[in-house]
């Protein structure tokens, strides 16, 4: 089995993730798939859109994945944590963009 860790940067918005089957066997490698995140600027072409999802999606996904497994007597201690960790982030994340909103810079490449 390849190691889920281990992804395909295609570039910097895009990227190669492995997939797999599970079987009577156990887990087996399957294709893969792409991720593309999404990229551009509303004000300015000259930089490069690209259609794809946001981190913050990708990390919905996650959370809820977690919270979804960690139940009864799945539940465990290390699981809890990454999920306060992912939740977290996305309150940073959220964060982020109040204050790039604020300041009048959201989905611009301006600091």
């Amino acid at each position: 089995m390849r190691n889920p860790r281990i992804i395909e940067k295609l570039d910097n918005w895009t990227y190669s993730v492995p997939l797999y089957n599970v079987t009577n066997e156990g887990i087996e490698d399957s294709t893969k798939m792409i991720v593309s995140l999404c990229r551009g600027n509303r004000k300015d072409e000259s930089i490069p859109r690209q259609e794809g999802m946001f981190t913050e999606t990708l990390l919905q996904i996650c959370l809820e994945y977690l919270q979804g497994v960690n139940v009864g007597e799945l539940a465990n201690r290390d699981t809890s944590i990454a999920i306060t960790h992912i939740e977290d982030a996305l309150m940073r994340i959220n964060k982020r963009a109040e204050d790039r909103k604020l300041r009048g810079v959201q989905v611009t490449y301006q600091k």
